[in-house]
């Protein structure tokens, strides 16, 4: 179980570099990503056990269901991340190259990229393990909860609004000039205007999450319902889209601010930049496409009951 993810709408081409660049450092090489992604499973068995002491049923569930999604997402997901990196790369390296169909598209297309993980993340898949929970174990994860999203708001908080913007902005500088990306004075301009016309939605959403986070312990504590597994399933498929559901016009208004503006900055890249940026973009894809091809440490999943499954067919 999640307390919540953070809310961002520029899932367009710039920011899903950044997002690349923030797991990778400043490289594309496979003898450095390989390593980091084989340990991603490593980092969601870190945040359950952060979550209490489980017995040797429940950590059996939970190591199925990981290892299930882990194949499920080298197998089926990088390949896809990887002809979407490529599409990038040759379509930045040649200016008015780039329509603003093609940066929609790119955004759409790192949507389901992020819709897919969530639906397949093996929390969706352990309902048996939620409803074996004792009081105790459940007491432990809500407390545990409450405490992140304090630490979280008063984060949020403790910046003006000003604030917050220079500390974006100059997170996107950072992970960007790693692969040469260095903006121009014109270009982070144009992103402090972008984050300052967003609308902040940061307070609207603490609210809903609240609420979400209310009802989630109140269904974990009826495990005797007939319909446990439908509810649960139902009421965490709703955090993906609180914000979407609750205010649909400030979030498209903020989506497409985000995709005018990485379009913008598509066809105001200099020749040395679209030359750094397609050619990392390029050669990350074809690393990415590469660990696709490995041998997992896990067995393939075949049970679709703890996870989502490789389409062997696609």
């Amino acid at each position: 179980m999640r307390s919540g993810i953070s809310r961002n709408s520029g899932r367009t081409c710039v920011l899903l570099l950044v997002l690349l660049l923030s797991t990778a450092g400043c490289t594309n090489s496979k003898l450095i990503i390989g390593p980091l992604y084989n340990q991603l499973d490593n980092q969601i068995r870190s945040e359950f056990n952060k979550l209490g002491d489980f017995n040797d049923v429940q950590m059996a569930a939970f190591e199925a269901s990981v290892g299930t999604y882990h194949v499920w997402h080298r197998q089926s997901e990088l390949p896809r991340y990887a002809a979407l990196m490529s599409e990038v790369a040759r379509s930045i390296a040649t200016p008015g190259n780039t329509r603003e169909q093609d940066v929609k598209r790119w955004a759409e297309t790192a949507e389901t990229f992020s819709r897919s993980a969530r639906l397949c993340h093996p929390v969706n898949y352990l309902f048996d393990l939620f409803k074996s929970l004792s009081d105790q174990q459940i007491n432990f994860i809500e407390r545990r909860f409450q405490n992140e999203r304090k630490k979280n708001r008063e984060r949020y908080e403790s910046r003006s609004a000003e604030e917050r913007v220079d500390y974006r902005l100059k997170r996107m500088g950072k992970w960007a000039s790693r692969i040469g990306l260095d903006f121009t004075a014109n270009q982070r301009a144009a992103f402090r205007t972008t984050l300052q016309k967003q609308t902040s939605l940061r307070t609207e959403y603490y609210a809903l999450s609240d609420q979400w986070n209310l009802e989630l312990f109140r269904l974990a504590r009826n495990q005797q319902a007939p319909d446990y597994d439908a509810r649960m399933s139902a009421h965490l498929n709703k955090l993906w889209s609180l914000l979407e559901n609750a205010h649909p016009e400030q979030w498209r208004k903020n989506r497409e601010l985000w995709q005018d503006a990485s379009f913008k900055f598509v066809q105001s890249m200099t020749t040395k930049q679209r030359a750094n940026a397609s050619q990392w973009i390029d050669k990350m894809g074809k690393t990415v496409l590469a660990i696709s091809k490995d041998e997992p440490s896990f067995q393939v999943g075949s049970d679709p009951s703890i996870g989502c499954l490789v389409d062997k067919d696609s």
